[in-house]
């Protein structure tokens, strides 16, 4: 058996170039695909007759070429867009919610924009099931709702004053 890798030291590396290609799959990080593409490369010196430490060189070489020179340019390609650009998750702050059952600080279900999300309340409120509120953050796979009641003082409102409103003075 070890005489066989001895003559056929392309299969563990082929071996460890698909593991890191199933792990680049789950993380999505271009990482493991970086180091796949360096055992890859050690799978063609080994193909091709080469020593061992020549292979072993080869692939190390490769997998940090890549690493340092094609992943930062990839990475860049694959999140362009601006800054600010909202992702799904950050859109959500300010959108309505339906409360489907009682809604607290600890537990609670409400449905956003058609899906159920588990939900609590900020500022210790109670939102009772059929009631509507306005999403404030989402932690995770928790939203965190205030009631769509709520007057919140700081904001300025519409101007409700008409010719007869009394005004204060200096105004």
């Amino acid at each position: 058996m070890i005489e066989w890798f001895g003559d056929n030291l392309w299969a563990p590396w082929l071996a460890l170039a698909l593991g890191l290609l199933v792990l680049e799959a789950i993380t999505l990080d271009l990482l493991f695909l970086m180091l796949a593409v360096g055992a890859g490369a050690a799978t063609t010196v080994a193909l091709a007759g080469g020593e061992p430490w020549l292979q072993v060189l080869v692939g190390c070489a490769t997998a940090l070429l890549m690493l340092g020179a094609v992943r930062p340019i990839a990475l860049k390609h694959l999140k362009k867009g601006p800054a600010n650009q909202l992702t799904n998750i950050d859109r959500m702050t300010g959108m309505e919610a339906h409360a489907l059952e009682a809604i607290t600080g600890d537990a609670g279900l409400a449905e956003v924009d058609g899906d159920t999300w588990t939900a609590r309340t900020t500022g210790g409120l109670r939102i009772e099931p059929g009631m509507d509120a306005v999403v404030e953050s989402v932690e995770g796979a928790i939203v965190y709702l205030r009631s769509s009641r709520e007057i919140n003082w700081d904001e300025p409102g519409p101007d409700i004053s008409g010719p007869n409103t009394p005004r204060p003075e200096g105004a």
